[in-house]
């Protein structure tokens, strides 16, 4: 049979690739062209705030739909905007970061079981109708409906705790440097209207104005922070093995303290103990039994939140395990330097630190994680204060009556005494009260998450509480059901704690009247599980709530190259 050229075979075929050819290069010659031509006619071009022509923060290009703005892309702000309707509402995301964290995974990228990339989601998705725009939220204007808000693309320590606030700077450089060190970081200010806008900032790390920490301690919310400690971890076993380093010093550096027994610092302080005692310690024999992590708490026990024999359970395990549990330690301040070392006491991350605490003085250590309760930032402290005008058009119907002369009264927000989060009625809407005592519920504004507690019941301040408000406020919004709805109801799903060494525990819910967020006991339940059974319990949930199954799967196949092949320890 003579040989024929496929071009022959298939005549229809080669004149469709020269037509899709001669378009593609028709395309690229008048600047038109889009990707996926096909999908282009099918489905309508969408739009984005990066288009210089459009963005959704300038003109409505739908009428008919509100612009919900949203501040914040954590677990509450980048959950609600992916569930609004697409026909009802036009979310923008206003967030100074450019990702949502899946921080539950946030210990093991912190000790190399887990890249970066693989515990955070992009708010921009080609799949989702929404606009982004890089940004704080610096102020609103209830009045006008409007954020005032400043871009932060160009701004550094985006990605980690900030290590000293604004109004809390003790600063050693001279005037001049200071001011061209902040004069590149301020952003454009801009204004961004709203129809709805919904308050999910989140909270910021309690110092509780402890002299040092703010400056010299390590953090743990964000990408950044875990990055810093994957890189000092490292930076401490390298100083400690130079020739120059003394024995006492030696033992200072691979000290390592976290502060906080809470369900952060405890599966830090496990995953930390696994990632030196598995593999770390292989590649420096000469340091052997020398590091050490202390767990610092100013409560008589870890894990507060877990019933009593979970809490004594994860204890005595880690207890086993070598870490140090020192319950009841109140520190009273941390510098950088050797103990007993006379002041100035300069930052020198070639030396160790020193953490002072009521208990036991002055101890070195090579690092020092800050990993205790929330405290609000300053958007929430200062700008969410007063009102200058009172918003008379968002005002519920189900307020109480107002004065005649309420545009006359002191109007401000109301918020939670103790911490200072916004405290928002059962379906999560912002409030204000005057010096009258009287309260009006705004209509249009929602805050939810860690930056916000409704006064109808607390629910703790966890991942879950926070997509549990997210999935009900989108869902109300949606079917516009919010005033004929029963306010919002936390559901404890269950409580994960990982201990190490392959063990985690997990309280399990009971439903019961008088149990506080479902902590009932019934008698044909357990109290929780422990062991390894729970880590698989705690690996598999974590798995399943992963956002995108493209993470799911990268999750997976990363914890089984590291059973294989053990973890990443390279410092970089």
């Amino acid at each position: 049979m003579p040989s024929r050229s496929i071009c022959a075979m298939r005549p229809g075929i080669f004149r469709a690739r020269q037509r899709s050819s001669c378009l593609i290069l028709s395309g690229l010659c008048s600047g038109t062209y889009r990707l996926n031509p096909v999908r282009s006619r099918t489905l309508p071009r969408r739009k984005y705030a990066t288009e210089i022509e459009h963005t959704t923060a300038i003109a409505d290009p739908s009428p008919g739909k509100e612009r919900v703005v949203i501040l914040g892309s954590g677990w509450a702000g980048y959950n609600l905007s992916r569930r609004l309707s697409s026909h009802s509402f036009l979310p923008i995301v206003i967030s100074p970061r450019t990702y949502f964290v899946f921080t539950p995974l946030l210990t093991d990228a912190a000790s190399g079981s887990l890249d970066f990339s693989s515990i955070i989601e992009p708010v921009r998705d080609p799949g989702v109708q929404l606009d982004f725009i890089q940004a704080a939220a610096r102020s609103v204007d209830l009045k006008k409906k409007t954020v005032l808000c400043e871009a932060t693309v160009v701004k550094s320590g985006v990605t980690e705790t900030p290590r000293t606030h604004e109004d809390e700077r003790r600063e050693t450089r001279s005037k001049q440097s200071t001011q061209s060190h902040r004069l590149w970081e301020q952003g454009e200010t801009f204004e961004v209207p709203y129809d709805k806008l919904v308050i999910a900032v989140g909270a910021v790390s309690r110092t509780f104005g402890t002299p040092g920490v703010r400056e010299n301690a390590m953090f743990f919310k964000d990408i950044g922070d875990a990055k810093r400690v994957k890189r000092r971890l490292r930076e401490c076993f390298e100083l400690a093995v130079l020739p120059t380093t003394s024995a006492e010093m030696r033992r200072w550096l691979l000290h390592f303290a976290i502060v906080g027994a809470g369900p952060t610092g405890i599966e830090l302080a496990a995953s930390l103990r696994d990632f030196i005692h598995n593999d770390i310690m292989p590649l420096y024999p000469a340091l052997d039994e020398i590091p050490k992590i202390s767990l610092y708490d100013v409560a008589p026990k870890v894990l507060s939140m877990f019933d009593e024999s979970l809490s004594r359970y994860a204890m005595d395990t880690m207890r086993s395990e070598g870490i140090d549990i020192k319950t009841s330690h109140h520190p009273r301040s941390l510098r950088w330097g050797e103990p007993g070392a006379p002041g100035p006491h300069e930052m020198d991350p070639k030396r160790c630190l020193t953490l002072t605490t009521e208990e036991e003085g002055e101890v070195g250590v090579g690092m020092c994680v800050w990993a205790t309760g929330n405290a609000m930032p300053r958007f929430i402290r200062e700008s969410l204060s007063k009102v200058d005008a009172f918003p008379i058009d968002s005002v519920n119907s189900h307020s109480p009556l107002l004065p005649p002369n309420a545009n006359q009264s002191n109007w401000e927000y109301k918020k939670v005494p103790r911490t200072g989060a916004l405290l928002v009625d059962g379906h999560l809407r912002v409030q204000l009260k005057n010096d009258a005592g009287e309260t009006a519920v705004l209509q249009d504004v929602f805050a939810l998450g860690d930056n916000a507690m409704p006064q109808t019941g607390a629910p703790p301040a966890t991942a879950q509480a926070s997509f549990q408000e997210a999935k009900w406020l989108a869902a109300r919004l949606n079917k516009r059901d919010i005033d004929q709805t029963p306010p919002f109801s936390f559901r404890n799903l269950g409580t994960l704690a990982y201990i190490g060494n392959e063990r985690a525990l997990m309280q399990i819910p009971h439903s019961s009247k008088s149990g506080k967020h479902g902590h009932g006991r019934h008698g044909l339940l357990p109290e929780g599980i422990t062991g390894r059974a729970a880590r698989l319990v705690w690996n598999m949930a974590y798995i399943t709530m992963s956002i995108s199954w493209r993470n799911r799967f990268r999750v997976a196949i990363r914890w089984t190259i590291n059973k294989l092949f053990g973890r990443d320890v390279a410092r970089f």
